[in-house]
């Protein structure tokens, strides 16, 4: 480790560090906010940037504050506890700004204002924990895989902290444990996975049911039924233990109403909605147009989409890879969703939709830099970036 120094933060990076330079190189630190003057020792040094560990403020940002979880600084879930919501959402426009410039090399991209939440706190409907040897439920130290125990964690929603405070688990082979909730259902789920994939005994006080989940993402029901429902955009949804749904149901309908504006579906319109995990994005949009068509990989998933749509006479689900299933289909695709894992589209998925010459995209992203690569080769197909 260096010496101390003391070092300005110029900016905010992707990932959640502040980021200032010293002898020519980027120095990230996690904890800082832009703007402040800090004192730091380098913990890890590469040829074009540093890390460095946080140990003193000497000119504090006016948007530090004191962070009220107590698990913060162990536990590596939240990393802008020390900063005030609404600079955090500032400095997420900010940040994907700098992604769309520097890795897609977009110039002035029309980022809009973050849309945050009126609480940012107890909103998460599923949340993954590891089991420690004693039993504990941890999270993870930031950076590491080293599991770090918590009392309960400030993001889950009311729903499953009443489950978290209850839980009781006294399993040898236990390795993770998931708490899943359908917020607008008050259903409640408890996921267990295995060492060895056997099925533990389990008693509940609770009203939730108990899924073994095992690896190829099957769920066998310990209490109870292997899926819950939650209700968004007017459509109640099954989701099955091993099913990818977002985990904000407040935002996810601000996503899907910010989808259907920028969608544009008309009645004569073919949707594809790629990626579409349980159909969230296709039977909110299948309504204003001719068809849908869900291309989803997740069995489980796509058991869920097929019963979800059981209703929907104008939704159709294949199962399968995106790259592989699009060049399959026929019809002309008018509106395109795309909704893919942080990594983003791959090579081959990106090309068969530009092969489908959608009228309009609508591009729903978790990971700023994958967007940025990925708007990058739709524009060298002639797309033009309209918001994001």
């Amino acid at each position: 480790m260096s010496e101390p120094f003391r070092l300005h933060l110029d900016d905010m990076a992707y990932g959640g560090a502040a980021v200032g330079r010293h002898n020519g190189k980027a120095v990230f630190v996690p904890g800082g906010i832009a703007g402040e003057d800090v004192l730091v020792e380098i913990v890890e040094e590469r040829p074009r940037w540093a890390r460095a560990r946080l140990l003193d403020v000497l000119t504090p940002s006016p948007d530090r504050i004191a962070p009220p979880c107590e698990n913060y600084g162990r536990c590596g879930g939240c990393q802008w506890q020390h900063i005030a919501y609404p600079a955090q959402l500032r400095f997420k426009q900010q940040i994907v700004r700098a992604q769309l410039e520097h890795i897609g090399k977009i110039g002035q991209p029309p980022v809009q204002p973050t849309i945050g939440m009126e609480n940012p706190w107890a909103y998460r409907n599923h949340m993954q924990f590891a089991v420690d040897d004693e039993g504990h439920l941890c999270l993870m130290a930031m950076g590491t895989e080293r599991p770090v125990p918590v009392g309960n964690c400030r993001l889950l929603c009311p729903e499953l902290s009443e489950v978290f405070e209850g839980l009781e688990l006294d399993h040898p082979d236990l390795q993770r444990v998931s708490l899943r909730a359908g917020q607008r259902t008050g259903e409640r789920m408890l996921i267990l996975e295995t060492r060895g994939g056997e099925a533990p005994q389990m008693e509940s006080d609770q009203p939730l049911s108990c899924v073994l989940l095992l690896p190829d993402g099957t769920g066998v029901s310990l209490i109870g039924s292997t899926h819950l429902h939650e209700e968004v955009g007017g459509k109640r949804l099954r989701i099955s233990a091993g099913s990818f749904f977002q985990v904000n149901t407040e935002q996810a309908q601000q996503l899907l109403r910010l989808v259907d504006e920028f969608a544009e579906v008309q009645p004569t319109d073919t949707v594809l909605d790629a990626y579409g995990g349980v159909g969230t994005f296709a039977l909110y949009l299948a309504g204003r147009a001719r068809e849908a068509i869900i291309v989803e990989a997740s069995p489980s998933a796509v058991r869920d989409a097929r019963e979800n749509a059981s209703e929907a006479p104008n939704v159709r689900v294949i199962e399968g890879a995106v790259e592989d299933v699009l060049p399959t289909i026929e019809e002309t695709i008018d509106v395109a969703v795309v909704d893919p894992p942080r990594a983003g589209m791959a090579a081959k998925a990106l090309a068969a939709l530009g092969d489908k010459h959608p009228r309009r995209i609508v591009y729903v992203s978790c990971n700023p830099g994958s967007l940025a690569r990925d708007l990058s080769a739709l524009l060298d197909r002639g797309y033009r970036l309209e918001v994001v």
